[in-house]
């Protein structure tokens, strides 16, 4: 699977960038890519090599629009180490494109010997017999000035989308409808769905109606916003249980809320033994917490937030769950392997129920 067409361009403006200011050839290689055993349906997003003196060194790729978080660089880490040396040795080390990072997370970078490159012009490459070290560039041209979200994917925005995403009748229903289901102010719909128009990714028919065209472009794009944009904003509390299996028998939906996350996955596909687990909840938590014994813990693997759409039932899932595209978002940000892996078989389903 391509990375969105964002991350596409993220990818061409920097290895452009480190061509320029090394000096050094750097190709992709065209998939197919040979899948790791230990995580079967996952795929990097490129595979580049780069020409030093005779010597080639290959290296698979992640490529973020944005890393503003250490966890996504944990993450990142966190993938390198299970892919395993096995895999590192036959295709080369791992490597971040992104951006741009700041000097901060770049320092980060170094500190943890992970290599990446950026569309600024910024690289961190220690490989072989190969070391590069570039800091102090900016952002230039296009993806600087794309750096502001568009209003479809701003911390409103996410609210239509959602809402459009996992109701499609709604594409067609009327502003007030569309409003009510999001949660937002009635000018906020207008606004969204031209931005959608003028991204390629709805298109207006001659009768009026609206259809999705690029409605799995849409679903990445904003499971990857959802966590910088919107997630941080639904008061999440982190708590901790006394009995490690509490969930196996708690409901959420007894007190209006559904399960997101791991434990979604875990009763809607049962692939996954859940480390940690997701709760959507309205604003009075406590009977929730009262009925399970959960205590505050910033370090706790329990994480309570609030709901940001008006609740309805999945139809294509277990009751008590969150809608797939947000169960999708929540293991995507993870950084997990393991749901990094569910959220791709997810994904397909979402895709296939479309």
């Amino acid at each position: 699977m391509k990375p969105p067409q964002m991350e596409t361009e993220v990818l061409r403006q920097a290895l452009e960038q480190f061509r320029q200011n090394t000096g050094l050839e750097a190709r992709e290689i065209a998939p197919p890519y040979t899948p790791n055993p230990h995580i079967p349906h996952w795929r990097p997003d490129a595979r580049i090599v780069i020409a030093n003196k005779g010597r080639e060194e290959t290296y698979w790729v992640v490529v973020k629009k944005t890393v503003d978080r250490q966890a996504a660089l944990l993450a990142f880490n966190e993938l390198a180490t299970h892919v395993g040396q096995e895999r590192l040795a036959a295709e080369g080390g791992g490597l971040l494109i992104t951006n741009q990072l700041t000097t901060e997370m770049a320092d980060r970078c170094r500190k943890m010997r992970l290599q990446f490159i950026d569309a600024a012009g910024n690289a961190y490459l220690n490989q072989g017999g190969l070391f590069v070290l570039i800091q102090g560039k900016k952002a230039q041209g296009d993806l600087a000035k794309r750096e502001k979200p568009t209003r479809a994917f701003d911390r409103t925005g996410l609210r239509v989308v959602f809402a459009l995403l996992v109701a499609p009748d709604l594409l067609n229903a009327t502003y007030r409808d569309i409003a009510g289901a999001a949660g937002v102010a009635l000018g906020t719909v207008g606004r969204v769905l031209t931005d959608l128009r003028m991204q390629g990714l709805i298109v207006q028919m001659n009768d009026g109606t609206r259809r999705w065209l690029e409605r799995e472009r849409a679903m990445k794009t904003w499971a990857m916003n959802y966590p910088l944009r919107l997630r941080n904003k639904l008061n999440p509390k982190r708590y901790r249980a006394t009995d490690e299996t509490w969930w196996k028998e708690a409901d959420p939906a007894k007190f209006g809320g559904c399960w997101g996350g791991e434990v979604a996955a875990a009763k809607w596909r049962g692939n996954l033994v859940p480390a940690t687990a997701t709760i959507y909840l309205p604003d009075d938590r406590n009977a929730f917490l009262a009925a399970h014994r959960l205590r505050a813990d910033d370090r706790g693997p329990i994480e309570i937030l609030d709901t940001f759409w008006k609740r309805q039932e999945p139809t294509n899932q277990a009751k008590g769950l969150a809608p797939a595209l947000l169960i999708y978002a929540d293991l995507a940000n993870i950084g997990d392997p393991r749901t990094h892996e569910e959220a791709e078989q997810i994904h397909d389903d979402i895709l296939a129920g479309a």
